[in-house]
């Protein structure tokens, strides 16, 4: 796990051994919730941001349990790009708040995957378990397959992280 440290006036730093992936990494699995961004349907074109719950999977990748009825379920039909948003939970500060935007392609989890997909998300949402069979709301658990990663952790420590690095990091 790496820790957080608030240092005065320098922001939410990690520890000096933690990466700007690993911090990533951090980010996405304790993270609850976080915001999904799409390209609408309506108003076309524009970004459409949605609030959605989150889990990692075994290699950090984003998984969202998303309603067929919802807007970005329907913009992801339409087209697949997405980013995903990710802050410390808690966090008050814009200038120190340690966040994550995650850019790639989402889509339904495989049928392969599925099993330990659905164990993973229901394990950080318990109340998600029957969801899986809301027929009304025909949910489905998707995975964000990270192309580009901006990870921000504090003031003046910002980068580009490559997804490999973000599998890698530990």
């Amino acid at each position: 796990m790496v820790t957080l440290i608030a240092e005065n006036n320098r922001g939410t730093l990690a520890g000096p051994d933690a990466s700007d992936a690993a911090v990533a990494r951090e980010l996405v699995a304790r993270a609850q919730l976080a915001t999904l961004a799409t390209i609408a349907l309506r108003p076309a074109g524009y970004p459409y941001a949605s609030l959605v719950a989150l889990a990692g999977d075994a290699h950090g990748r984003p998984l969202m349990l998303l309603s067929a009825l919802a807007e970005h379920s329907k913009n992801l039909r339409a087209c697949e790009r997405a980013s995903l948003l990710v802050a410390e939970p808690g966090a008050t500060s814009i200038v120190s708040a340690p966040r994550v935007t995650i850019a790639g392609v989402c889509r339904p989890v495989g049928a392969e995957d599925l099993p330990a997909a659905r164990a993973r998300f229901v394990a950080a949402h318990p109340e998600a378990a029957t969801w899986f069979s809301d027929a009304l709301h025909a949910y489905a658990l998707h995975r964000l397959e990270p192309e580009e990663l901006r990870v921000v952790v504090g003031f003046g420590r910002l980068s580009w992280v490559t997804p490999a690095e973000y599998a890698a990091a530990r």
